[in-house]
């Protein structure tokens, strides 16, 4: 890593030009090194910036581990090596080089420029080897007690089942105000034209202004539920499984932040943002509507 530049996010953000990727989905990516130790070594990277394993999910743990079977299929398809080390270093003193968690994938042969891995032999005491084997078994035991289950794959589908439950009826809804707001508009216009009355005009951009509000909050709603559904699916946070609060899609502040005034919280809770307001499906569709209705005021009025 140069200053705040991780040369493996650049992988991952497609932002090296010259990198020789050979797998890419939506949680990992893996390419050759510029320098392999042997010819198909391969680098295996989670897409999201991940120091060491010690910051690993289990999620995420589990993608890398699919993602590193089949590239071990694939090499020995390809290259047909007699053997295959897993590498993966986490620190300086294991010879971890750049803060972003990686898993070599190191094709072998009996004659290669690798060498041995593994020191010949070692001179631990019996009595050493025991106390480490208590201290990691006590370890394991409070790890156990402590971390949270991995989620399972029929969980995180149905999980997400139910966020494109809502999504989908927000949608729906969004089209059902599309509706409910065409014969208004039609009736009231018309019948301001025929009648020659400005107030029912009035009423009609009355009912436009109404509708688009309701139209921006179920757009507003549905975006703040695919973002849920992203990060559900791609595991790029940690979530309460089941959890239908788009919040939980969101990283937690690194400090307390000063407390809302009343009125930015009713903006915050009531208020669409701009971009809600200026997207494709409400901004074109309304502001259409109110220069028909101006139309039919001027008219009305003369």
């Amino acid at each position: 890593m140069t200053g705040d530049v991780c040369e493996f996010c650049e992988i991952v953000d497609r932002d090296d030009p010259d990198v020789r990727e050979v797998y890419r989905d939506e949680n990992v990516v893996a390419f050759f090194p510029t320098e392999p130790a042997v010819l198909g070594h391969v680098l295996l990277v989670p897409r999201r910036h991940v120091p060491d394993i010690w910051s690993l999910g289990p999620d995420e743990a589990a993608q890398l581990s699919r993602a590193g079977l089949l590239l071990a299929d694939a090499i020995r398809d390809a290259i047909h090596p007699e053997g295959l080390n897993v590498i993966q270093s986490n620190g300086a003193a294991a010879t971890q080089t750049v803060p972003h968690l990686h898993v070599h994938l190191v094709p072998r042969w009996s004659d290669d420029r690798m060498g041995p891995i593994w020191p010949a032999e070692t001179d631990y005491s019996e009595t050493a080897k025991e106390r480490a084997m208590l201290d990691v078994r006590t370890a394991v035991g409070r790890q156990r007690t402590t971390s949270e289950p991995p989620i399972a794959p029929e969980d995180r589908r149905k999980h997400l089942d139910y966020i494109q439950a809502i999504v989908t009826r927000q949608s729906a809804a969004s089209a059902a105000a599309k509706g409910w707001l065409l014969p208004i508009v039609t009736a009231t216009f018309g019948f301001a034209l025929t009648q020659s009355s400005w107030q029912l005009a009035a009423l009609g951009m009355a009912a436009i202004v109404l509708f688009a509000y309701l139209d921006a909050n179920y757009l507003k709603s549905e975006k703040q539920f695919r973002r849920l559904y992203n990060t559900v699916a791609r595991s790029s946070r940690r979530v309460p499984l089941y959890t239908l609060d788009p919040v939980d899609a969101d990283e937690p502040l690194a400090s307390p932040t000063p407390r809302l005034s009343t009125w930015r919280k009713i903006r915050r809770a009531y208020l669409p943002e701009a971009s809600i307001w200026a997207s494709w499906s409400i901004a074109p569709f309304y502001a259409a509507l109110l220069l028909v209705g101006i139309g039919v005021l001027i008219t009305a009025m003369n």
